[in-house]
């Protein structure tokens, strides 16, 4: 009978884990489809001309507005760091896409790991050391053009 009890009790827990597993996943994902309703709304309002895409002068404009500029400070981003972030966006044609916008937004999101700003750190250390013989090169080829 005590067998039977246990069971019952363990049972009745691991489908009470199970089901608050997939309510977290259940309001995760309704969390994302807010959020991503609420970038398409802000990319919207930002593309003034209706292309479909967010030039400097757009994009620079939103932070001025208002409205817009209290939605770039809920996503954690000051008017000062506009240049930054556009260029960080956009793809180097001077525009943003919806896709640029999305994604660059979203891997932006939360803040950098420990981890994240280490692996940063070591990625530009290796191509330091990985450039430094062109340098050295172009300082020795300048030296020599000037002793000409």
């Amino acid at each position: 009978l005590m067998n039977l009890v246990t069971a019952i009790i363990v049972e009745n827990a691991f489908t009470s884990s199970q089901n608050d597993l997939e309510t977290a996943a259940a309001e995760k994902a309704l969390k994302q489809k807010r959020e991503f309703a609420d970038l398409k709304k802000l990319f919207l309002m930002m593309d003034t001309d209706g292309d479909g895409t967010v030039n400097w002068t757009e994009f620079q404009d939103s932070f001025t507005d208002p409205f817009l500029k209290s939605r770039w400070t809920m996503l954690d981003f000051q008017p000062e760091e506009g240049r930054e972030l556009f260029a960080l966006l956009d793809d180097g044609d001077g525009a943003i896409n919806t896709t640029e916008f999305f994604e660059g937004l979203s891997r932006m999101k939360g803040s950098a790991q420990a981890k994240d700003v280490y692996k940063l750190q070591k990625s530009i250390n290796q191509l330091r050391r990985e450039i430094q013989p062109i340098i050295d090169q172009d300082k020795l080829a300048r030296a020599n053009t000037n002793k000409l």
